[in-house]
C-alpha cells in the first residue's frame, strides 16, 4: 500500500490485528488517516525522519507505546508529528551514526480544549510532563538540552515508574547528555536507591539493574539491599540474576594472585 514513494490516506486505518510495523525505505509522506483506529499497533519504526506525516495518520493509535527511527542525523520532525496526535505514554529510540543510540521516554499527560468566547477559538491546554516533553524540538531535531531540563519539573509531577525509566534511559544510552545534566540523574539514583531498586526489580527491568548494579560491584550494600528486596517481593528469578551478576564482577582469586604478584 505504498505507491510512490507515499503511504495511502486511509491505507491502513482500521487494522486491528497490526501489532508492529515498518515503514518502507524511501518512503517520504503517511497520508491522512493511513493507522487510524489500528488499536493493536504497539511499536512503529521508521527508516529516516524526514517523512511527512499528514492529518490523522495515527490518530487514535491507543496502544503505540514504541517509536524507532533508525536514521536521526537527518531530519526528526516526523517523530514530532507522531507525538502530537498522542497523549498516552510513548517510548522513542533514535539510533545514530557510530552505533550511538538514544531513548528517551515521553510520559503520559492529560489536556482539555478552553474557549476563548470572544475570538470563538478554543486552545488545547496540557497538564502533566507529557506535555512539555513534547516541546523538545527545535529546528527538525530533537533537543535533548531542553529534554534533560525538564528532569525537575518530572520530578514534582510524575511517580516513581516514569522517573525510573527516564532515568535509565538517559543514563543507559546517553547520547548529547551534558555533564550537569548526568549528575542531576546520577543524585536522583544517590538518593532513591531503593525505590528504585523496587521498580526495577518488581518490573524485572534486568538491563537496569545490570547498569546500576555492575559499576557499583564493590559497593556491598548496595547489593545487600538489591538481596534484600528480592527476597521480600518474591522474586527469585531476579535474585538469581543478581547472584550470579554480583559473582561475575568479582575478581576470581587467580585474578587476585596474579594482582598481588
Amino acid at each position: 500500500m505504498c505507491t510512490e514513494k507515499k503511504i495511502a490516506d486511509y491505507a491502513y486505518a482500521e487494522n486491528r490485528q497490526m501489532t508492529t510495523f515498518t515503514i518502507p525505505e524511501g518512503t517520504t509522506s503517511i497520508g491522512k488517516h493511513a493507522f487510524y483506529n489500528c488499536r493493536s499497533l504497539e511499536q512503529l519504526t521508521l527508516p529516516h525522519g524526514n517523512i511527512e506525516i499528514e492529518d490523522g495518520a495515527f490518530k487514535n493509535c491507543s496502544h503505540l507505546s514504541q517509536i524507532i527511527l533508525l536514521d536521526g542525523t537527518g531530519d526528526c520532525t516526523c517523530v514530532k508529528d507522531i507525538l502530537y496526535d498522542m497523549n498516552h505514554e510513548i517510548s522513542v529510540t533514535i539510533h545514530y551514526d557510530n552505533e550511538d543510540i538514544a531513548k528517551l521516554l515521553f510520559p503520559h499527560y492529560e489536556y482539555e480544549y478552553i474557549a476563548n468566547e470572544p475570538a470563538r477559538v478554543f486552545s488545547e491546554i496540557g497538564y502533566g510532563a507529557g506535555y512539555i516533553y513534547q516541546q523538545c524540538f527545535y529546528d527538525s531535531q530533537m533537543d535533548y538540552k531542553r529534554y534533560d531540563s525538564l528532569w525537575k519539573q518530572a520530578l514534582v509531577s510524575e511517580d516513581i515508574s516514569v522517573l525510573a525509566r527516564i532515568l535509565s534511559y538517559r543514563l543507559r544510552f546517553p547520547h548529547a547528555l551534558e555533564q550537569s545534566h548526568r549528575e542531576h540523574y546520577r543524585e536522583y539514583w544517590d538518593t532513591h536507591t531503593r525505590e528504585l531498586l523496587i521498580f526495577y526489580i518488581q518490573e524485572q527491568d534486568m538491563d537496569s539493574l545490570r547498569f546500576f548494579l555492575e559499576p557499583t560491584s564493590a559497593d556491598e550494600k548496595t547489593f545487600a539491599l538489591a538481596r534484600e528486596i528480592c527476597i521480600s517481593l518474591e522474586q527469585p528469578g531476579v535474585l538469581s540474576f543478581l547472584l550470579d551478576l554480583h559473582q561475575k564482577t568479582q575478581p576470581t582469586p587467580s585474578a587476585i594472585s596474579k594482582f598481588d604478584l
